[in-house]
Order: C-alpha cells, then structure tokens, then sequence
C-alpha cells in the first residue's frame, strides 16, 4: 500500500496501488525575451545578464524548486537516487531547456552517502546525464518547429475568421500602438511580439504610463495578454491540429510505457525538458486543456500504478499537481481504456508523423540524440 503524506508543498492523495512508473515532461523556467519588444522599448540586451532568450537567475530557481518538489513527491517511490539504468532525461537543442534539466536535476538527486563528492560550497550537487536531439528537427519537444503543410493548412482555415475578426475589433487599438511603440504594422499575426513587456515586469522593470491606458474597458497590458492566450492556443486547439503537434509526442509516453511493461526496459522514469508550445499541443492532443497559457516549470505528470491504472496530473506555479481525466476515462483510468481512448491521437512514428504532414522524406526520419553533462564544460 502506497504512503503518501500531506506536505505543505504538493498536491497529495491516498492510493492503495504501488506507482512503479513515472513520466514528466515541463517547460523551461523564466526566461530573457529574444529582442526587444518593440523599437522604443529602452531594455536592450545589457539588462539580461545572460543575454537574450537566456535562462535568468528567477528561471534557475524555479527549475531547481520543481526539482526539489518532485524529490518530494518521488523520492520514497521511483525516485529515491539518480540510477542511469533506470532515469531518463532528455531535453530539447535549445539552451533554456537543458540548463533547466539541469536545474531540476540539482534540486531532484542532490549527493547522499558515498555520492558526496565534494564537502564544501558544491556539497549539495553531482553530474547528471541530460540527452538532447542536438542538431536535428526534433518533432518530440519542439513540434511547433517541425514542417508540417497539412497543419498549416488546418491552422489558416481555422485561423482567418479569428484573424479579420481580432483585426476588426482591435484595430483602432493596433493603430494606437504603432504610433506609440514604433512598430510598422500591428495585427494579429504579431500582436504577440508585445507580450514580452509581460517579461519585463516579471522582473520588475519600470513601464510606460501607456501600459495602462484604457481601451473598451481593459488596460492595454490586459489586452496584451488576452490577445497572447488567444493566438498561442489558437496553433493547438481543434483535434487535428492536436494531432499534427502532439500526437508524436503522445506517442512517446504510452510506448514508454508499453515497453516497461513488456519489460523491454528498466527505465521507470521518463523526463523531459521542453517547451510552453510542447505542454499546450500535450494538453489538447490528451483533450485536457484549460484554454490558458502554459507558465514556467508547468509540469505534466503520468503515473503508472501495479494495479494497472494510469494517473494523470497538471502541476502549474502552484505545489499542487491537480489530477486530469481524459474524456471517456475517470481520473484512475485503467490502463487499457488510456491507451484505447488515445489511440486516435497517437502518431506512432517520425515516418507516420512527416506522412501525415505532407512531407515524407526518408532522409528525415532518423532522430540523433547526443549527450551533454551538468553542468557545461
């Protein structure tokens, strides 16, 4: 019978099954915009310490909690050491992405016993293995960077209504800013370039008065935000387009799965390092989306229990892991009906996934993964 205690930072349940598998994949922590947000934004590059698009020391914290809270969480079940024959952990090319595994992994397998290598100030670290799928299109954690023609062309015929309707609605609005911040042309294809000011205040940065200023009733900041909700789950909202970004990764987990129980594996631990895009096409293709944006170190969690039942958590800013149910299944579903209930989203390979896209080429379909170490050298 599984113990589980009530601890003041996560979210705890009591199950009378043993968890012997466990999936996770997050988005990086907080991060520097890539540009700037508009011409006369006044904080260029030398306001980030580490440069554009960079990982800031508020994202590196935030990787290191999510670590210590699955630590909590896992650590008297599938977690309780970093063992290589059973923990993987692969993460995206992209720099924020390893160097959040790596934050996590610092704050999951922190030395114990005879693993203590050093007694001073890196006491509380040790080298972990993170995989990436460096150089190469990497269809599992960044699929919104994949190819795809078939999306697209779902995607345009969903999105023009959407498109002329916001640019009819907001078009005195887009107007306004482009006086106001310099940019040539405002609509609803680049709306979202002006939620990076959201990055800047996340790091209390100073603003422009104009932030403020009321349109139809919400502040244009306000506007900023809905406006980024709306276009950014716009690329995964329907069926198909699930399907196209993240059925591959679907895929993923329930093999990960089918191979621990077919004992084609000792790996009992999956995790992954990724993106807001990854977690929102995750969250539609499992039909289990609550229509927002996906924040930093979001966290989907799979659970696999001895009794033949899959659990599924959303663990957001919060401690909490909040349970999901995908539709025909109740939270605790029983293995076979979560398989079942997923097999029409499921894209069960690189060559299934390019045929579907339209884009089949068997140059293509071989996946490289290289391995890197924590920290860089």
């Amino acid at each position: 019978m599984i113990r589980i205690l009530l601890l003041s930072s996560m979210f705890t349940y009591v199950y009378g099954a043993n968890l012997i598998m466990m999936q996770a994949i997050w988005r990086h922590g907080d991060r520097a915009p890539g540009d700037l947000p508009y011409p006369k934004d006044r904080y260029n590059e030398t306001y980030w310490p580490r440069g554009w698009d960079q990982l800031t020391n508020k994202g590196i914290w935030q990787s290191v909690e999510l670590g210590i809270w699955l630590r909590q969480r896992y650590g008297a079940t599938v977690l309780p050491i970093f063992n290589k024959d059973k923990v993987f952990i692969l993460s995206s090319d992209s720099e924020r992405a390893i160097e959040t595994a790596q934050g996590v992994s610092a704050g999951l397998f922190p030395p114990v016993d005879d693993r203590v290598w050093e007694s001073s100030y890196l006491r509380y670290w040790q080298p972990t293995p993170i995989q990436t799928a460096y150089g190469t299109i990497d269809a599992l954690l960044r699929p919104t960077k994949v190819d795809c023609p078939a999306y697209d062309l779902a995607n345009e015929q969903e999105e023009s209504p959407i498109a002329a309707q916001i640019n009819s609605e907001y078009g005195q609005m887009f107007k306004w800013l482009q006086n106001t911040t310099g940019m040539e042309s405002i609509d609803f294809w680049n709306i979202n370039d002006l939620y990076d000011i959201q990055r800047e205040l996340d790091h209390n940065m100073p603003q422009p008065s104009w932030l403020n200023q009321v349109f139809n009733g919400t502040t244009i900041m306000d506007h900023i935000r809905e406006l980024k909700r709306i276009t950014r789950n716009q690329e995964f909202n329907s069926p198909t387009k699930a399907k196209f970004r993240g059925g591959y990764l679907v895929n993923e987990f329930l093999k990960n799965m089918e191979d621990f129980k077919a004992n084609k594996t000792e790996k009992n631990v999956m995790m992954y390092s990724s993106h807001d895009g990854t977690l929102s096409a995750l969250l539609y293709a499992l039909n289990v989306s609550n229509d927002q944006l996906v924040p930093y170190t979001a966290t989907v969690l799979f659970e696999l229990y001895d009794d033949d039942t899959v659990q599924l958590f959303y663990k957001n800013t919060t401690g909490t892991a909040y349970p999901l149910a995908i539709p025909g299944c109740l939270q605790i579903c029983p293995y076979s009906n979560f398989l079942a209930l997923l097999e029409n989203v499921r894209v069960r390979s690189l060559d299934a996934l390019y045929s579907l896209c339209g884009t089949y080429n068997s140059s293509t379909s071989s996946r490289a993964v290289a391995t890197t170490t924590t920290p860089h050298s």
